[in-house]
């Protein structure tokens, strides 16, 4: 992909990481003179609904949202091949995850100062009816002036709809460890923000979800 142009616009430089549906890359948006990070849907995903369906509800939730610790959508398009893409704001210090890689556990005046802005990322999403499900340190992105951004709205749905984290029976949507031990109600949902502070400050991995196996509805 390096060195390829997406959608005639987005000049694709460098991988930048990848997930379960899609890979993210650095590209240049030759249209309006800037850097994004494009995440493209994976091509074996293509022709499954459900998957095409779920990338695109990413881009629809977070272009819902503006707030300065929530990473911005740009755009979302497909090309002529049928390739998938959301062109999102590029945060280039990289994840929480990486940085506690790289520097160690948080101390505590971190670990509060980005937990402060996450939630309140997360309060604006769920006063516009977008409740995110995923709140991990692998989604939380954080600035070269250590600023924090929520990322990936991929399985974020209304905050209207079902309330806990199935999305048909025996579906379980987010990561184990950072979601409450029984079925995540909305008044669980603050355990994901303290599990993901509490996995960043500690150097034991969460447990804070891991159930024997999922339940099922």
């Amino acid at each position: 992909m390096q060195g390829s142009v997406v959608d005639n616009r987005y000049d694709i430089a460098r991988p930048l990481g990848s997930g379960g549906m899609g890979e993210v890359y650095l590209a240049h948006d030759m249209t309006l003179g800037r850097d994004v990070a494009l995440k493209l849907l994976r091509s074996q995903f293509a022709n499954d609904r459900e998957s095409a369906e779920r990338f695109k509800r990413e881009a629809l939730s977070a272009a819902r949202l503006s707030h300065p610790n929530i990473v911005q959508v740009y755009d979302r398009g497909d090309t002529e091949d049928g390739t998938s893409y959301i062109a999102m704001e590029y945060v280039p210090g990289g994840t929480l995850k990486d940085r506690i890689v790289r520097d160690g556990p948080l101390d505590s005046e971190a670990a509060a100062s980005f937990g402060y802005q996450v939630a309140g990322a997360l309060g604006v999403a769920h006063s516009r009816g977008v409740v995110h499900r995923d709140i991990k340190p692998q989604n939380v992105l954080i600035t070269a002036s250590g600023e924090a951004k929520v990322a990936d709205f991929g399985i974020a749905r209304a905050a209207s709809a079902t309330t806990d984290s199935h999305t048909k029976t025996g579906t379980v949507m987010g990561t184990a460890g950072y979601m409450s031990p029984s079925r995540p109600s909305a008044s669980r949902r603050p355990r994901r923000v303290t599990s993901t502070l509490w996995v960043s400050s500690s150097t034991r991995p969460s447990r804070a979800g891991s159930p024997s196996r999922p339940r099922t509805r």
